[in-house]
């Protein structure tokens, strides 16, 4: 089986979960206890955000473990009353937040007149460092300066962009973001929330001290213990990440050769260089993905989140794709495990259930159509 939905989420690394073991068994220990076995799991817990501040280009007190990507971006969206995000958000923030959604460019990338523009009356604004669908990368810089000339504090959901791209929180006007551990071959279920020194922040989970009582509730301790190791090994592997723009190319490449048109969705902006977001016209995503499964590849019709649901994209409609182009786009995100042989045979697959689809359509009966 070739696994490409790594932004759905990725295989736990084997050291990760080496890492982990202990602290399912032996070390059980609460971190919060006053005894000596208890206080050695606080001081792992410590390593562990060490670990996913250095990943991010932070300082360890200013990571609060959660638990994952959602309620980090949830906890930073409370402390805002008026939030501007852009309209391809996850729905994480889109669901959570109170304000209004900027449009974007045909690219994926917001359209920074009009961003400036709504601007005023937000006290806050959150955008993804890279999209999750189509791993469009914002002009983080830009969007960021932009909303703190305005006066309002700027969360950014960096999930699908820790781990794959190189991050430094200190170097931009940057007040909240929000990580996972299950999108760089860590567990689920916990995640980070960085909040820069000095800014105010209203705990979002009230109880006890834990995180400097920043967010209540007993610590998912192995799972932190996983993230650490995650983050660790994210950082020692961030040229390879850059390697696999290659690999996609290959896979694309591979296609074109055997004369199939191939268009890529967000392609003339920059793009997180493992995921490939595209659709073949007048075939549809479904009825590729329905073939491609028994095959041995997986892959994505849209983000994991909203899967379950018979709509189309709102990232690729944001940029302006007919519904029709909507539903022909498929999303392919690899690892860095990936392998050009895998690519080779992805390619094979992919080109085989083309060929099957169109042996059953033609201009008379039109695209095969796959209704729920």
């Amino acid at each position: 089986m070739i696994y490409w939905d790594n932004n759905a989420t990725t295989p736990l690394a084997p050291e990760v979960l080496e890492a982990m073991l202990p602290y399912l068994r032996e070390n059980f220990y609460n971190p919060s206890a006053a005894y000596a076995a208890g206080k050695n799991v606080r001081k792992a817990i410590d390593a562990a955000r060490e670990q996913v501040a250095a990943l991010v280009g932070a300082e360890p007190s200013e990571i609060i473990f959660t638990s994952g990507g959602t309620e980090a971006s949830n906890a930073a969206l409370s402390q805002f009353n008026h939030v501007l995000t852009l309209a391809t958000e996850h729905p994480a923030t889109l669901r959570t937040a109170r304000g209004e959604a900027a449009p974007v460019l045909a690219n994926g990338q917001a359209d920074l007149p009009e961003w400036r523009e709504l601007l005023p009356g937000h006290d806050g604004v959150s955008f993804a460092w890279a999209n999750h669908e189509t791993g469009v990368i914002q002009p983080v810089r830009s969007l960021a300066h932009a909303a703190q000339q305005a006066g309002a504090r700027v969360h950014v959901d960096i999930v699908q962009a820790a781990g794959k791209l190189p991050i430094a929180l200190h170097d931009y006007a940057i007040d909240f973001a929000s990580l996972s551990a299950h999108k760089l071959h860590g567990p689920k279920g916990v995640g980070a929330l960085y909040v820069r020194t000095g800014t105010p922040c209203t705990p979002f989970l009230t109880g006890g001290a834990q995180e400097d009582y920043r967010r209540a509730g007993t610590e998912n301790v192995p799972g932190i213990i996983g993230f650490g190791k995650a983050a660790e090994l994210a950082l020692q592997a961030a040229e390879t990440y850059a390697s696999l723009a290659a690999l996609r190319e290959r896979f694309v490449n591979a296609l074109m050769a055997e004369g199939i048109e191939v268009c890529i969705n967000g392609a003339a902006a920059p793009r997180l260089p493992h995921v490939l977001n595209m659709r073949v016209p007048g075939v549809s995503a479904e009825s590729l993905f329905l073939l491609l499964e028994p095959a041995g590849l997986l892959c994505s019709t849209g983000s994991a989140c909203t899967s379950a649901e018979p709509h189309p994209s709102h990232v690729l409609l944001a940029m302006g794709l007919a519904d029709k182009q909507v539903r022909e786009s498929l999303r392919f995100s690899l690892s860095r495990y990936t392998t050009a042989e895998e690519v080779d045979a992805a390619a094979a697959m992919f080109i085989a259930a083309l060929r099957k689809v169109r042996s059953v359509q033609s201009s008379v009966t039109g695209p095969v159509m796959v209704y729920r």
